[in-house]
C-alpha cells in the first residue's frame, strides 16, 4: 500500500511539473539582440533563433523579477517558450543573470 501512495504521489508531482511548463521548450543562449518585442538569441547549438517577446512574457533576473532593460546584447540567457499559432517562438519566461550569492 505504501508504495502504491509513493507511485501516485510522484505521478502527482511529475504531472505538476508538466503542467506547469505548458509543454514549451527551455532555449538556452547568448542574446544577440533585443527588442521591445523580439529577442534574438544564438542557441548552445549555434543556430539563431528570433523569439517573439509579448505583454504576457515574465522575466526574472537572478531568480528574482526582472526587467527586460536589463537584458542586453552578449547575456547568457533561458528562455522557455513555445511556437505559436504562425509557427514562431513565443517566449513565456526569460531568466537570466548570475545566481544570487548565498546568504
Amino acid at each position: 500500500m505504501t508504495r502504491i501512495l509513493q507511485q501516485l504521489g510522484l505521478s502527482i508531482v511529475m504531472a505538476a511539473t508538466l503542467l506547469a511548463h505548458g509543454g514549451g521548450e527551455h532555449l538556452t543562449g547568448t542574446v544577440k539582440s533585443i527588442a521591445a518585442d523580439k529577442l534574438v538569441l544564438e542557441t548552445t547549438k549555434r543556430e539563431t533563433l528570433t523569439i517573439v517577446l509579448t505583454a504576457k512574457t515574465q522575466v526574472v533576473k537572478s531568480k528574482a523579477k526582472g526587467d527586460l532593460k536589463d537584458l542586453k546584447a552578449g547575456d547568457r540567457a533561458v528562455v522557455h517558450a513555445a511556437k505559436n499559432k504562425a509557427g514562431q517562438w513565443e517566449a513565456e519566461e526569460v531568466d537570466f543573470g548570475p545566481a544570487p550569492a548565498a546568504k
